[in-house]
């Protein structure tokens, strides 16, 4: 009797078991999660703001350039409304986030000056670009500062002369160059993006284009160094950033 009822028992519990194993076990529910912002991709945008150009001419040994006989050097600061384009590619890895970036744009700054004993010097700078590398950290996630530098290249004249009696230009003190000049620039700035796609910048840069000499026809040589600073705030478009992470809630 007693071999009976162990038996009818035992048959009960495995049949529980195997009841229990067939039941359907519960699903992990996915959860989607925010992905963190990303600066990653290519970007393209507009900008606008103000350039201060720093012009130095002077006349060389044996200093008859302004028919001064002594050493004599002029400064031009020319200030304008300058504006352009960029484009460039952001990667980030964590915080941090690395670029290349292009501009181009006209700086149209213009100024010129006549001094006693009619001394006369002048520049212009008008089509510019840069091509740079950044380098930033993603702050608040949708904030970017960075640094940059790079080379650069614009369109500069620079012009000099002795005047006549009459304030009339002679021919042979006359002496002007015109030229695409390459040289280097550094800047800093941030970003801040305020739209999946959208960001707004704010940029301080520094171009420097060295010194380079001119002759008139006496065969009087002037030295003039040219430098431009610029601030601009700008709008970009971006493509790219990461898709949506999704974590199994269990």
């Amino acid at each position: 009797m007693k071999q009976a009822l162990f038996a009818a028992v035992s048959v009960i519990a495995l049949a529980g078991t195997a009841g229990a194993a067939d039941l359907p076990r519960r699903m992990p529910v996915p959860e989607y999660v925010a992905p963190a912002f990303s600066w990653n991709g290519f970007y393209i945008g507009g900008h606008t703001g103000v350039a201060v150009g720093k012009t130095s001419t002077s006349n060389n040994a044996p200093y008859g350039g302004f028919d001064a006989g002594v050493p004599v050097s002029y400064n031009l600061n020319p200030v304008g409304i300058f504006g352009g384009g960029q484009l460039g590619y952001n990667w980030q890895y964590g915080a941090y986030v690395f670029g290349l970036e292009g501009d181009i744009g006209y700086l149209g700054l213009n100024d010129n000056t006549s001094a006693p004993p009619g001394q006369y010097v002048s520049s212009q700078y008008g089509w510019y670009g840069t091509i740079t590398g950044r380098l930033g950290v993603a702050m608040y996630d949708r904030l970017l500062t960075y640094v940059k530098g790079g080379a650069a290249v614009a369109s500069i004249t620079n012009s000099a002369s002795h005047l006549t009696g009459a304030g009339a230009f002679d021919p042979t003190d006359y002496s002007e160059t015109k030229k695409t000049r390459w040289g280097w620039t550094v800047g800093t700035g941030f970003e801040l993006a305020f739209a999946p796609n959208w960001s707004f910048k704010s940029e301080y840069l520094y171009m420097n284009f060295g010194r380079h000499s001119s002759n008139n026809l006496d065969g009087d040589i002037f030295e003039h160094k040219n430098q431009v600073h610029t601030w601009k705030v700008g709008l970009n478009y971006r493509w790219g950033g990461s898709a949506p992470v999704v974590v199994a809630r269990y």
